[in-house]
């Protein structure tokens, strides 16, 4: 794994896997990504589908959409009309939803997913606690580490570099982060 990969791997990743572990995402599951083109939600899409999940259906931006297909996952547009957007992508409904977009992902997850114990957020953290969906709760650790490098070997989990920037420049990385809508992961080089 080259290291500019490697720098981008464990953060997301783990949380991705994090987040499905909470979740009991597995065989036969319809898992609904919310953020599904960025760095954690590339990780999740791929993460599930290694699981055993039937279908994953990842919101993003259209410009997202092939990008998201690529993954293995069918992809929703955002916005108004979502909800049933995504009934029609999953007419068998959905198991498990994950949030890396914000309270109307959310709120959204909310009235698709039956069972509020199969929702987490990675965002509105104070909103789930209000809606009554459980916090996410755990650790980063080297065994989640090797399960995770070892998907990567096997060629079930790969990341993507959306940018990779010198460290003098993180603020440049910050501002690109807070426009959203971005694929995969930025990395800050280290020379």
């Amino acid at each position: 794994m080259p290291w500019t990969v490697a720098g981008g791997f464990s953060g997301n990743t783990q949380g991705a896997h994090l987040a499905l572990q909470a979740l009991g995402v597995g065989a036969g599951d319809t898992l609904l990504i919310h953020g599904a083109a960025g760095g954690l939600g590339t990780s999740a899409i791929q993460i599930a589908l290694a699981w055993g999940a039937k279908k994953v259906i990842g919101t993003a931006s259209e410009a997202n959409h092939d990008y998201i297909r690529g993954l293995g996952a069918i992809p929703v547009r955002y916005g108004e009309g979502l909800i049933d957007r995504v009934r029609e992508a999953a007419p068998e409904g959905v198991d498990a939803a994950l949030d890396a977009a914000g309270p109307e992902a959310l709120r959204a997850s909310l009235a698709l997913v039956r069972d509020r114990n199969r929702i987490r957020t990675m965002v509105s953290s104070a909103l789930a606690e209000e809606l009554g969906i459980p916090p996410l709760q755990g650790t980063r650790t080297a065994e989640r580490l090797a399960e995770l490098v070892k998907l990567h070997t096997q060629g079930k989990l790969d990341i993507h570099l959306r940018r990779v920037l010198p460290l003098r420049e993180a603020a440049e990385a910050h501002r690109e982060l807070e426009h959203g809508h971005g694929r995969g992961k930025l990395v800050l080089a280290v020379h």
